[in-house]
């Protein structure tokens, strides 16, 4: 299964290892990291991880986390599919999924989502009721794909 992985997994992975989803998480990461799932994010998803954690990590740990993300979980990070050279959106598109009552964020995730759903099996978040109805893929939490 071809799964897109949501900030808020890998923020629980990195930050809350005492969380009560902690072990779930976990073993959802890991049958990722494993390849029994094929794993994607967007480099949006990547960043704001990286933005979360920057108040914890130097900036050395920081770049370290940006550089090796990709290997450290073993999924693709998929970028926007304008010209490629940019990080870049179109307000008419985000401003629509906006007005499907989504956060900035959150749309620029969907976006991704969307740009990429023929690829994708489902999209996973502990947020999932958030996305519910908001997305061409099915949106699940970890243990409900585990």
């Amino acid at each position: 299964m071809k799964v897109f992985i949501d900030s808020d997994i890998f923020i629980r992975d990195l930050r809350y290892p005492k969380d009560q989803r902690f072990r779930e998480n976990s073993a959802f990461l890991e049958q990722v990291y494993k390849g029994k799932l094929k794993g994607f994010t967007s480099i949006y998803n990547v960043l704001e991880v990286c933005g979360i954690l920057s108040f914890n990590l130097s900036e050395e740990r920081l770049l370290e986390l940006y550089a090796g993300f990709r290997d450290k979980y073993n999924l693709q990070i998929l970028f926007p599919k304008r010209n490629g050279e940019s990080v870049c959106f179109l307000i008419s598109e985000l401003f629509l999924l906006i007005g499907k009552k989504l956060s900035f964020g959150d749309a620029l995730i969907t976006s991704m989502v969307e740009q990429n759903h023929k690829a994708l099996d489902g999209f996973i978040s502990w947020n999932a009721e958030h996305f519910k109805d908001k997305l061409s893929v099915e949106a699940i939490t970890p243990p409900e794909i585990l």
